[in-house]
This record gives C-alpha cells, sequence and structure tokens, in this order.
C-alpha cells in the first residue's frame, strides 16, 4: 500500500510539473497579437548632474511599438488594435552593484494599429527626480561622487521597460519586456 501511495505521488508531482512548461510569454495574454518595442535611437550616456540642473527625465528619442498577429497570415481587423495604458521600467544593475534605482511606473494613451508600427520620439522613460534615489543619488557631489558599492564613479544599469494595454475588444496585452542599457554618471564619467 506504501508503494502505491509513493508511486500516485510521484506521477502526481510529474504531472503537475509537465502542465506548467512548454508556454510561451506569447501566450500569456488574451489578444491576437503580441507588442514588441523597436529602440532605434537614444543616448545611453546620461549625466545627472546636467539631467537634474534643466530638469531633463531620462528618454529615448526614437522608438518602434509593434504589433504582430501571434498567428502568422493572420487577418486583424480594428478591434486588434492595441491601446498602450501603462509601461513599467525596471531598473537592474549591471556592472556588480547591488542596489538598483526605483522601478517608475506610467500611464500611457497610446495606439498601436492592428499588425501596424507606432513610432515615438522623445519619449519618457525615466524621471528626472528618480535621478537623486540611490544608487544614482551617490554620484552626486554632495554625496561624495562615487557609488559605494562599486568604487566608480558612474553606475550603469538596464532600464527593462514592459507595456501593458489592451485590444479594442477588450483582451489585454503585453509587450515583451525590452532591456535598454545605460550609463549613469555626474560631470564626466
Amino acid at each position: 500500500m506504501k508503494r502505491i501511495t509513493s508511486v500516485g505521488i510521484l506521477l502526481a508531482a510529474v504531472l503537475a510539473l509537465g502542465s506548467c512548461g512548454g508556454n510561451s510569454t506569447l501566450d500569456d495574454s488574451e489578444a491576437a497579437v503580441y507588442i514588441t518595442v523597436e529602440i532605434e535611437e537614444y543616448n545611453p550616456d546620461i549625466d545627472i548632474c546636467l539631467n537634474r540642473a534643466n530638469g531633463l527625465d531620462v528618454t529615448i528619442e526614437t522608438m518602434n511599438v509593434v504589433s504582430q498577429p501571434k498567428a502568422p497570415g493572420a487577418n486583424l481587423g480594428s478591434s486588434q488594435d492595441v491601446r498602450i495604458l501603462r509601461w513599467v521600467i525596471t531598473p537592474e544593475r549591471n556592472d556588480g552593484g547591488t542596489t538598483a534605482s526605483p522601478q517608475a511606473i506610467f500611464d500611457q494613451g497610446i495606439v498601436v494599429p492592428a499588425g501596424g508600427t507606432t513610432d515615438l520620439e522623445n519619449w519618457r522613460v525615466y524621471p528626472v527626480e528618480y535621478l537623486d534615489d540611490v544608487p544614482l543619488g551617490y554620484l552626486l557631489p554632495e554625496n561624495g561622487n562615487v557609488d559605494p558599492e562599486t568604487g566608480n564613479r558612474n553606475i550603469r544599469q538596464r532600464l527593462v521597460l514592459q507595456m501593458f494595454g489592451e485590444t479594442m475588444s477588450g483582451k489585454s496585452v503585453a509587450s515583451i519586456p525590452q532591456a535598454i542599457q545605460f550609463n549613469f554618471f555626474c560631470g564626466s564619467p
């Protein structure tokens, strides 16, 4: 009896594990389309002192938001147009430091036609007021101009951008996360 119970538990665990795999992130939304972000042009070197003095957010000069059908050759109508309602920027360190900047969330109102592209110019991806927060705030002259974790006068972070929205028919959509590399410093790097 103990052997049957053990075999039954093992089979249940294998079935549960097998049912979790095999899905792609494209299938996580209900819509017939998925969206991607293509970065065309941006300045990866950000002088936080200059941005703060001029009240400048961190921006991307040119990026495209692309809607593509999940099923190639699918006939898409206007009900599959996507309204981007929010985007989330999640900073991650890639210079050996462990403390990353805080996440930024922006409510938006961008429409991407089904199977089409929306071009964006000079879009804010990170607010100027967050440049004072740890760890970037360590690079300010009043805080020593040095990141205490790495001993460097610059901090390299990737800002991971993910957009969330819905189709005109009300189906939820999330973009594939896009990592954008930045080098933050104050004065000269």
